[in-house]
């Protein structure tokens, strides 16, 4: 089939690549090239990289109603828009164009988890299980009728990073059988059903740890958001300190008269412990500021952290 792509980051180029193996990509709609790095110098998104190593068609619109942009896509005889993790909702002139209609790879198990964050989302909120659902878009925001949908678990070791790799794996498979339902005309849609929920942008103030939580909530958090923005607190010394790796402690209240966020204690060869609402948070992995990733022990003897000291 004749496939024009959406998508903007690393994600969405690797479906870019994988469909390339087997489709003809005849156009890729990406995002426009944006100020990164400290000389804010513009950057183009991994998907218009990839594309224009690989001589694809690349359209960078700011404005998907733009008449242009539409006229240009309608020239070019696409049979199928695919879209994943584009970052903008395609409008209905865009849609109709391609015979076959427009598909989208989302990382959820739809209804629950529209928008931008489904991975990092479901993990924050200790989900159990997740999944991939290939839809057709219409109007609303991941609203459209199903064509395939399948659930994969999520477990306790997960972080975003390795769970967005699974559901890659899981999420390229679904693409090619909805690929060969569309060009077989078998085709088995279903209305989305169930309960809604939503997964919004995450920002960067998402990441302030709130000692007032669960030891547990506060280690989903850490999981959940271990690409960006990253899990932070404000070290008693008044820096800033990133934290990536945790254990969730939920044992009898031996530190009963300590407040949320003081030190409790200090564990040998692996970090320290850190009181919260309830239970306790186990600190492995962090990266104080302006410092390199390290161990939370190495830190902890840097800092000289001590029983006794509060994080904010």
């Amino acid at each position: 089939m004749k496939i024009v792509f959406f998508g903007t980051p690393n994600i969405s180029r690797i479906f870019l690549e994988h469909i390339l193996r087997k489709e003809e990509v005849v156009g890729v709609v990406t995002s426009p090239d944006r100020p990164a790095g400290r000389g804010l110098s513009l950057q183009a998104s991994p998907v218009k990289e990839f594309a224009l190593k690989n001589n694809l068609k690349v359209f960078t619109p700011k404005n998907l109603k733009d008449d242009g942009f539409i006229a240009h896509l309608s020239t070019l005889g696409s049979q199928l828009f695919v879209v994943v993790s584009y970052g903008k909702i395609i409008p209905e002139d865009v849609f109709k164009i391609p015979e076959h209609g427009c598909i989208n790879v989302h990382f959820s198990l739809l209804p629950k988890y529209r928008g931008a964050a489904p991975i990092q989302r479901a993990i924050i909120n200790g989900e159990k299980k997740t999944g991939v659902t290939v839809f057709f878009i219409e109007s609303g925001l991941d609203t459209g009728d199903i064509i395939l949908q399948r659930e994969i678990g999520i477990s306790s070791d997960d972080d975003a990073i390795t769970l967005e790799e699974k559901l890659l794996t899981l999420g390229k498979e679904l693409l090619d059988d909805a690929f060969d339902a569309i060009f077989f005309d078998n085709l088995k849609i279903k209305k989305q059903s169930g309960i809604e929920s939503y997964a919004p942008i995450l920002r960067k103030e998402d990441g302030r740890i709130n000692w007032d939580k669960s030891s547990l909530e506060i280690h989903n958090l850490i999981r959940g958001i271990i690409n960006w923005p990253v899990a932070y607190a404000i070290a008693p010394a008044g820096n800033v300190v990133k934290i990536f790796k945790s254990e969730s402690l939920d044992v009898s209240d031996k530190h009963a008269v300590a407040v949320a966020g003081q030190v409790v204690e200090i564990v040998k060869n692996e970090g320290f412990l850190v009181k919260c609402k309830k239970g306790y948070l186990k600190i492995l992995e962090v990266r104080p500021e302006n410092k390199k990733r390290m161990s939370a022990w190495e830190y902890m003897q840097g800092a000289r952290l001590k029983a006794g000291d509060k994080f904010k």
